[in-house]
């Protein structure tokens, strides 16, 4: 609740001032009351209601009534506010390799797929106005979640996305086919495909390059991103000792990733390639690049609407003016 004219309660300064005077004025004064109601003992050891004025008494009540007048000149309002949005959305394709390659521990004690599904967690979050759908590929491409607002669907299937859910190798050819597939009925203004993979094309049957023609035909842009370092690189192997204890060796073998294929890619289709090796703050801040690159707009229309509450002052201010009235000819009735 709020008030339209708050400065009607300035009034209430010299109404609390009159009132302590009149309060001063009347104390230890000889009075004689209404024999109305029987004046007992208790009454009349009372000492500070037989000490004030019955005058007194009236005119507080008739401050009281005053009060509530005031508020109700002062305008209490509640309001309702209806937000009309208009969102030009953007429709997404998240693309995630889950080739075996994913498990390299790049960044510190984390490999590169448990590094890249929180900051994807944190884009789609930050995105509640698109569409958005995920894939995941390794030597075969599935579609997990097509183009969707119901983002707990989305997160939990990036949540649940493992690697060996797929033939191991990395088809970036037919994943770009099919995340295309998706995209192309969108009517949005917008389309995008966030392609994030570790490793070069080695299976598939479409190839790469006509995956990233396909997109450029139908208008969608690739932001692809390749993760992790080239060379030399160790790969985890989890087994049991003979205490059925876990325990987690390394193979060491040659990472080969093909940034220069992903460039073509992202070049032709209007979009951006991105390089991120053994920092997952560089990752962070590639998907805020796409972020800032690929914003919806939002036009934002606010209706509000008052409704007035004085009436209800109003009303408790006449009951204290009626009650004052009664008192001053009965009870509190002064005799001179």
């Amino acid at each position: 609740m709020k008030f339209r004219n708050p400065e009607y309660f300035l009034a209430l300064i010299p109404l609390f001032l009159a009132l302590f005077y009149n309060f001063k004025k009347s104390a230890n004064k000889k009075y004689s009351v209404s024999l109305n109601i029987p004046q007992s003992k208790t009454w009349r050891d009372n000492q500070f209601i037989y000490k004030i004025s019955p005058r007194f008494w009236n005119t507080f009540i008739y401050s009281i009534a005053a009060v509530f007048f005031i508020a109700a000149l002062a305008r209490p309002q509640t309001s309702q506010t209806k937000v009309k949005r208009s969102v030009e959305g953007i429709d997404v394709m998240m693309v995630l390799d889950l080739s075996a390659s994913m498990r390299i521990e790049d960044f510190r004690d984390k490999n590169r797929l448990d590094t890249a599904k929180p900051i994807m967690k944190q884009f789609i979050e930050g995105r509640p106005n698109d569409r958005i759908g995920f894939q995941t590929f390794s030597g075969d491409a599935v579609t997990l979640v097509p183009p969707t607002l119901d983002h707990a669907i989305l997160l939990n299937a990036l949540e649940n996305a493992d690697i060996g859910d797929l033939k191991d190798g990395t088809a970036i050819g037919d994943a770009l086919a099919l995340a295309v597939a998706r995209l192309k009925e969108s009517t949005a203004k917008s389309r995008i495909l966030v392609l994030l993979t570790d490793g070069d094309s080695n299976v598939g049957s479409v190839d790469p390059l006509t995956g990233g023609e396909l997109a450029k035909g139908y208008g969608i842009k690739v932001y692809s991103i390749a993760i992790g370092r080239d060379g030399r690189v160790a790969m985890p192997f989890l087994h049991r000792d003979i205490f059925g204890r876990n325990v987690k060796t390394y193979q060491y073998y040659d990472s080969s990733i093909n940034p220069e294929l992903l460039k073509k890619i992202s070049s032709i289709t209007d979009g951006k390639f991105y390089r991120v090796q053994d920092n997952a703050e560089e990752l962070e801040d590639v998907f805020k690049d796409i972020d800032q690159l690929e914003k919806y707009k939002i036009e934002t229309t606010e209706q509000v609407k008052y409704d007035e509450k004085f009436m209800n002052l109003v009303w408790f201010g006449l009951l204290f003016l009626v009650l004052s009235f009664v008192l001053q000819n009965t009870v509190m009735r002064v005799f001179p």
